[in-house]
């Protein structure tokens, strides 16, 4: 069963709330920075998205809550977010993954607030990320075992690991890599928005896509864009390496 009406008019909310919120922060270029050092959302949007959640961080702080325990809490919201998107929830698996993204963003925040951000949280820190996302792209691929979108969500996982090795492997070699089109923001905004796009735009016109369209567009953004920033990051450090 589709509802159209209920999807349009949550569109409408949507998209007015994103230009309310978003017009200023487009507009704004009071503050320098490239694409290769803050990925497609720039600089602006991270700020903005930081200042949002900062009122949380403040409840955080305030409770003493140690920011390794809001980076543990990824797991079961990764684990919930794969699930969904086995059994094609793409919604509801959507505002999960933003949700574990905001998780992702808090913990660090907190860390910083609270002066105990170190080695200990951040190696913690990737480790959750990368189950997390084993957990999502896992989701994902049991969805779509039957259908050649299947090669997208590989191809997706594959480079999202390769970004975060190009990274590791780099800085373990003393050359600091954080240049790249798709970084981990980037990954949560695409999934998560075009899951629950691809989610409405099945109600609006009560397609009943089996596959959801957008979704697998999507994936396959995902997937080349994966690929492309991990050789920038190779390159990156292979001109530093000399």
């Amino acid at each position: 069963m589709c509802h159209p009406w209920l999807a349009a008019g949550a569109s409408c909310f949507i998209v007015a709330l994103l230009i309310r919120e978003l017009s200023p922060v487009v507009g704004d270029r009071s503050s320098s920075s490239t694409v290769g050092e803050s990925g497609l959302l720039g600089a602006h949007l991270r700020s903005w998205f930081r200042s949002r959640i900062s009122p949380l961080v403040d409840v955080l702080v305030a409770s003493g809550i140690e920011p390794n325990r809001v980076s543990l809490a990824q797991l079961p919201a990764s684990a919930l977010c794969g699930l969904a998107y086995a059994y094609g929830w793409m919604f509801t698996a959507g505002w999960i993954l933003m949700a574990a993204g905001t998780l992702d963003v808090l913990d660090g925040e907190t860390a910083r607030r609270q002066g105990r951000a170190g080695s200990r949280g951040a190696f913690l820190d990737s480790l959750v990320d990368r189950y997390g996302e084993s957990m999502v792209f896992g989701g994902l691929a049991i969805f779509y075992r039957d259908v050649w979108i299947l090669w997208g969500v590989l191809a997706a996982w594959a480079g999202a690991f390769l970004v975060s090795y190009a990274r590791a492997r780099a800085e373990s070699l003393g050359v600091d890599c954080h240049e790249g089109l798709l970084q981990r923001p980037e990954r949560y905004v695409i999934l998560g928005g075009t899951s629950m796009a691809s989610a409405v735009a099945a109600n609006l016109w009560c397609g009943g896509s089996e596959h959801q369209g957008l979704m697998a567009t999507g994936i396959c953004v995902l997937a080349v864009l994966g690929h492309v920033t991990a050789l920038q990051r190779a390159r990156h450090a292979l001109r530093s390496l000399g």
